[in-house]
């Protein structure tokens, strides 16, 4: 009878450490995740750059072909590919801010929002090599075609 009830007791605080655990990872995930996309959001909206997080890889592999001497069709698949990524990451974003409300006001919404856009439209139309440079901005990089 002991016997069952120290088992009991020991898969009752294995749970609760079980638990413990699955909370603290969950919490983490979800910080780093959040934080990651505050910083993405930060560094289009307010520095005007698309995240090195997106585009380093791509310029490494770029690198490396070009050491290789790789060809330029090389270099060049690996260029879509970052526009792939890019277009990828601001779709994710821009749905992100669509469906939470998490600024301080629709305002505040509203330029993000737009700041994201324009960084789509620059990407869509930018060449491969303006989108990996090592200072993608806006002021930088070539004008998006005017709207009609």
């Amino acid at each position: 009878m002991i016997w069952t009830i120290l088992l009991s007791a020991a898969g009752l605080a294995l749970c609760v450490l079980l638990i413990k655990f699955m909370t603290d990872l969950g919490e983490r995930y979800f910080t780093r995740a959040i934080g990651s996309t505050l910083s993405e959001t930060e560094q289009i909206v307010n520095e005007d750059k698309l995240p090195e997080a997106w585009v380093q890889p791509f310029r490494q592999r770029i690198e490396a072909i070009q050491r290789k001497g790789g060809t330029d069709s090389k270099a060049e698949r690996v260029g879509q590919r970052a526009r792939k990524r890019c277009l990828h990451g601001l779709d994710t974003l821009t749905k992100f801010y669509q469906e939470r409300d998490v600024t301080d006001s629709e305002d505040t919404r509203q330029l993000v929002l737009n700041a994201l856009k324009e960084r789509r439209n620059w990407v869509e139309t930018a060449t491969w090599q303006d989108l990996l440079a090592p200072a993608t901005s806006a002021q930088d990089a070539a004008e998006p075609p005017a709207e009609d």
